[in-house]
């Protein structure tokens, strides 16, 4: 649609009002200078990852096919986190799965591992913020009911033989080495970061920086966009090889026309946040979720925050990569 940034009182063709900028995030952004102690070049590194990919409901084909020709148009790299054995069926018995992610791979993008079934707890505990979401009342429940017998199952030998058995679902479907990680619904636990540390993974991007995208998915009021700092992503990693590059949050969850803009104001102040702190700004959306909230909604909020990161990277003679997750993990 290329809408464009207008004026605070114009309206665009969705019917939400433009703004030109957030009042949250007034100030200028510093370069952002990536690696440990270095301190010769700037860069603005946005990671791109979609999840969900196989899990019905979540995820369809034509959905897959879309979001490729949408990071066609933007000329980005991005990151597709797959459901191995989604309802049961393995990947490799998915043949339109697999021709388009075979496709997405030629282009440059990274396929990673998004749990096993993608059952709620199978590699951990989702954080309170996924669990207040309005349909995650029977996990609320399964969890109030069964915790004991849950966190028992969450030792390091069954996490490791949940991680093999995905990873070796995908690689064999696809003949490639798969190096990352995701927990469905983000549900972690110590053991899974000593399991992946075993399992040889080279990444992990199970943990957020930010929590208010969910709060307005639940229509929480008021909303606090939470500080994100380097300090933060330090907290995050672990005492390893295993490389933590944590996500931000979801912006693009069926989203609406009513909570475009502050969805729009939290995507730029987590981008600007990110990039002042010289860490990859590393949004979430979801395979069908991004086409089915409100005509056209998140792909344009995509298309509004890459026109901001663009613009912030050109006004300072600094370079923006578009890049996947593996690739993050040698530039940071």
């Amino acid at each position: 649609m290329g809408l464009g940034v207008g004026n605070r009182d114009q309206r665009d063709d969705l019917g939400i009002e433009v703004h030109s900028g957030s009042p949250r995030c007034k100030g200028r952004t510093n370069a952002v200078l990536l690696g440990r102690g270095r301190q010769t070049e700037t860069k603005m590194i946005v990671c791109a990852t979609v999840d969900d990919v196989c899990l019905e409901g979540y995820s369809s084909p034509a959905h897959l096919a879309s979001l490729l020709d949408f990071f066609r148009e933007q000329k980005l790299r991005a990151t597709f986190f797959v459901v191995p054995k989604a309802g049961g069926i393995p990947l490799g018995d998915r043949p339109d799965y697999v021709g388009l992610l075979r496709e997405a791979m030629s282009e440059g993008h990274a396929i990673a591992q998004h749990g096993l079934e993608h059952d709620r707890f199978e590699t951990g505990i989702p954080p309170k913020m996924v669990l207040d979401l309005p349909h995650e009342g029977p996990a609320r429940e399964r969890l109030a009911k069964d915790r004991a017998a849950i966190e028992d199952s969450l030792r390091v030998d069954a996490l490791r033989a949940r991680l093999s058995e995905g990873r070796r679902i995908l690689e064999d479907a696809l003949g490639v080495e798969i190096q990352g990680f995701r927990a469905p619904c983000l549900s972690i636990c110590s053991n899974l970061f000593d399991a992946l540390e075993a399992e040889g993974f080279r990444f992990d991007s199970s943990r957020h920086l930010q929590e208010a995208g969910w709060e307005i998915i639940s229509g929480k009021e008021p909303i606090a966009f939470r500080p994100i700092t380097r300090e933060d992503f330090d907290r995050t990693q672990y005492p390893g090889r295993l490389r933590i590059l944590p996500l931000t949050t979801e912006y693009t969850w069926y989203l609406t026309r009513d909570k475009f803009q502050i969805t729009m104001d939290l995507a730029r102040h987590d981008l600007d946040a990110c990039f002042q702190a010289g860490i990859p700004f590393v949004p979430l959306c979801h395979v069908s979720p991004v086409h089915q909230g409100d005509a056209g909604c998140g792909y344009e909020m995509y298309r509004r925050l890459l026109d901001h990161a663009r613009k912030t990277a050109a006004a300072r003679g600094d370079e923006l990569q578009t890049i996947n997750l593996v690739e993050a993990c040698d530039a940071v």
